[in-house]
């Protein structure tokens, strides 16, 4: 049964995706890679290493220079606080963007975890409460979580720094080309942060120009 649902919401989620091809692509940080630790064992730490995919072509929240420097996105300290039905619970995740020089500085390497991290942070952050990693079967699910943008050398060009920015997306464990070493393939993208809004009737906002 929860394949079917999985299976529906996919296909869904591909409809979305086609009917609204022809419109602008939203502003996201689009990120794939791997992720090491990840265990059933309460207390057991995940790290997700990654690339951002965007590439230049589909537009970032901030500008993005992809022709000259390589962009990582790390995921760390997930510690697994609980496990609820198909839902793994994680808390004190962090998350942070580097910029690298492609000429002169360190390509991104997975056999060397300390490649994702040596460049510029750019953005970092915590995650707003849990980082939630379903389980639909043994070897796929997806996840979901809040970011929170506390710090990095271009925080200042980030709005809604602290407004719960979506982060979301799937993992795989039968996907090919897994590196030695990490357990499953992490495919996500972090959303802009939703806006607030304060209701106000249409006199209410007549007034406002008064």
């Amino acid at each position: 049964m929860r394949l079917r649902v999985l299976a529906a919401v996919l296909s869904l989620g591909a409809l979305m995706l086609s009917s609204s091809a022809q419109a602008a692509d939203p502003p996201i940080f689009d990120f794939n890679g791997y992720a090491t630790g990840v265990s059933d064992v309460i207390s057991s730490t995940l790290t997700m290493r990654s690339i951002l995919t965007n590439n230049g072509v589909i537009p970032t929240p901030i500008p993005m220079d992809f022709m000259n420097n390589q962009f990582t996105l790390v995921i760390s300290n997930a510690t697994l606080a609980s496990i609820m039905g198909v839902a793994r619970n994680y808390t004190g995740a962090t998350i942070a963007i580097y910029e690298d020089p492609i000429s002169g500085g360190t390509a991104a390497n997975y056999a060397s975890p300390s490649t994702f991290t040596d460049g510029t942070a750019i953005l970092t952050g915590v995650f707003n409460g849990t980082l939630v990693r379903n389980r639909f079967t043994a070897t796929l699910g997806n996840f979901v979580g809040a970011v929170n943008f506390t710090g990095g050398t271009r925080l200042a060009e980030i709005s809604n720094r602290t407004n719960g920015w979506p982060c979301a997306g799937g993992w795989s464990r039968t996907i090919s080309g897994i590196p030695a070493g990490y357990d499953e393939n992490w495919d996500g993208k972090l959303d802009l942060a939703p806006v607030g809004i304060e209701e106000k009737t249409w006199q209410g906002v007549k007034q406002l120009y008064r």
